[in-house]
């Protein structure tokens, strides 16, 4: 899997695994959320002061959408 995990005592292993599917459905949960909002709504609540523009979340949110669409078309799941 990674150097790092195969580094790690098998109860750390285990802990390592949990934490990473509990990552993995949170990413999941957010991205759903951003991606059931207009894009502008999804750039706006995404903005963090100091962070990329609006503007600039706002072209990464759509190119994100565009890019899973085409893998859809193309057969590749999402």
């Amino acid at each position: 899997m990674s150097e790092y995990r195969d580094s790690l005592s098998p109860e750390q292993q285990a802990i390592y695994d949990q934490a990473c599917t509990e990552v993995a459905g949170l990413m999941a949960l957010a991205r759903h959320r951003r991606d059931s909002l207009p894009v502008e709504e999804a750039a706006r609540q995404a903005y963090l002061p100091g962070g990329p523009s609006v503007e600039e979340l706002t072209e990464l949110i759509r190119s994100h959408r565009e890019e899973a669409r085409a893998r859809l078309i193309a057969g590749e799941g999402a």
